[in-house]
């Protein structure tokens, strides 16, 4: 199409120029050939028309493409900012669950940080009433042994005591022994035992 309208445009042109020369050669060289002068100027008038034609056809012609090439600029635009905004829609959707994930994690942080403090708050009641525990063990097992020693010394005072009470009377049946002998082979005064003073 466009090489036809070209070449139609060429052909008016040249046919026009040429078709105008011949009528003005008329006119100067045979002016008395009237006919002749009105056919070419008849030519030349139908030629400007198809030139003017073809050059209407050839605006037409760029005026369509540029109309096409604005029709096709237009959609690219408009698949851009379709895109663009499926884009930006998709990016919103994206953050928004971004930040609902992010907020349901600081919910769960606060509630998590709330059971790890009341954890800790029951877990130092426990170790305090533990220790408390402990301590009152441990005092009374204090006490049980003081008892326990207590009675432990006062067991050993009377067994030492008795022991010696008793190794007195075996002296004292030795002495009294040794006293019926005219004559005694062995002293056993000295085997006496004192009573040990009370601290």
């Amino acid at each position: 199409m466009k090489n036809k309208s070209g070449s139609a445009l060429t052909v008016s042109a040249v046919a026009f120029v040429a078709a105008l020369l011949v009528d003005l050669y008329m006119i100067l060289v045979y002016p008395a050939r009237l006919e002749i002068i009105i056919a070419i100027s008849l030519i030349v008038i139908v030629d400007t028309y198809f030139m003017v034609d073809a050059i209407l056809a050839k605006v037409d012609e760029i005026a369509s493409a540029n109309i096409d090439k604005q029709n096709e600029l237009t959609k690219v635009e408009k698949g851009i900012y379709s895109v663009a905004k499926r884009e930006e829609t998709a990016r919103t959707q994206s953050m928004t669950a971004l930040l609902d994930l992010l907020m349901e994690l600081k919910e769960e942080n606060s509630k998590l940080y709330k059971e790890i403090l009341d954890q800790d708050k029951v877990l130092a009641k426990l170790n305090v009433k533990k220790a408390e525990d402990n301590t009152t063990k441990v005092v009374n097992s204090n006490e049980r042994v003081a008892v326990l020693l207590a009675q432990m010394a006062t067991a050993n005072a009377k067994s030492q005591t008795e022991a010696i009470e008793i190794l007195n009377d075996i002296c004292k049946a030795l002495e009294e022994r040794n006293a019926m002998d005219s004559e005694p082979e062995n002293e056993y005064a000295h085997l006496r035992v004192m009573q040990a003073k009370a601290e």
